[in-house]
């Protein structure tokens, strides 16, 4: 396969900007350092893991770029924040991954995005392995949104971050929009796919229309979502993914376990990491393991 990019993004948030992304106990948000704690790990480890990022796209013959703090994002954060100031700029900048995403497929045929806490495993092309020509390639991550969508609403206490934050979100939008509101969680931390199939995604199409879509349903004083799950409705890059693949139809093959390794706090050695794994994603942000 010819004419294809690995890229990643890196900015370091300074940290009067960083956001609290918290749970909830007994109705009141807790404050964490989760932000600061990513803060650091990725800028203790960013050449580090630039390198093996690098090393994986040479290895199956893509080009690697990594986007950092430059005028290109400085546009965009500005835009955006000028137009939704209520946009975090954690938020701001897992949107910037699509607006990149978009703009490489006009340069590029096969596109691949990795978050920065993704070290590759593999020399295994991730476009030869995926059917990337008709779909997407992204992981879905509906098994942990599993308690969330059963559990009593007066017992949500759950982050904004969480899967089941995002399945509530993304289910009371396609229902105001009179779909059917069952939906796909999914992970954006990795993608691929061809010029194509990301044309037809076009995810800032509209991109207006759907913030204040967001916004409706976040403050909708006469909501049929109990106030402990309306509470964390976000402005999400994955629930508007998943809004996006729902109404537009759009093909996915969903990633395995191998290709999305999610290495998240349950996982408390690095031994109990599969060998076999292909990229793995450190949402515990001990990168440090695989470097």
């Amino acid at each position: 396969m010819e004419n294809k990019i690995v890229f990643s993004i890196y900015i370091d948030i300074p940290e009067e900007r960083l956001d609290n992304p918290g749970w909830y106990d007994k109705g009141i948000q807790v404050t964490t350092d989760k932000s600061k704690v990513t803060k650091l790990a990725l800028l203790d480890h960013a050449e580090r893991i630039q390198e093996s990022q690098r090393e994986y796209a040479n290895s199956i013959g893509a080009d690697y770029r990594l986007f950092q703090y430059d005028d290109y994002y400085k546009n965009f954060y500005d835009k955006i924040n000028v137009d939704y100031p209520e946009i975090s700029e954690y938020d701001i900048i897992n949107f910037f991954k699509h607006r990149v995403l978009r703009d490489m497929a006009d340069e590029y045929k096969y596109v691949c995005y990795m978050d920065f806490d993704v070290i590759p495993n593999t020399n295994d092309c991730i476009f030869a392995s995926h059917n990337v020509d008709k779909m997407l390639a992204v992981a879905e991550m509906n098994r942990l949104a599993i308690r969330g969508k059963i559990i009593k609403a007066e017992d949500y206490n759950a982050c904004i971050r969480n899967p089941a934050s995002k399945y509530w979100n993304t289910h009371a939008m396609l229902f105001e929009e009179g779909y059917d509101p069952e939906n796909d969680v999914f992970n954006t931390g990795i993608m691929a796919g061809s010029s194509e199939v990301i044309k037809k995604l076009d995810y800032f199409k509209d991109f207006d229309y759907v913030i204040k879509l967001m916004t409706q349903v976040k403050h909708d004083e006469f909501s049929m979502y109990p106030k402990n799950i309306q509470r964390v409705f976000n402005y999400d890059n994955e629930t508007v993914f998943s809004f996006w693949i729902k109404k537009r139809q759009i093909e996915i093959q969903y990633m395995s376990k191998l290709w999305h390794w999610l290495v998240d706090e349950t996982i408390t050695d690095p031994k109990h990491i599969d060998p076999k794994a292909k990229l793995l994603h450190f949402i515990n942000k001990r990168m440090d393991w695989a470097l």
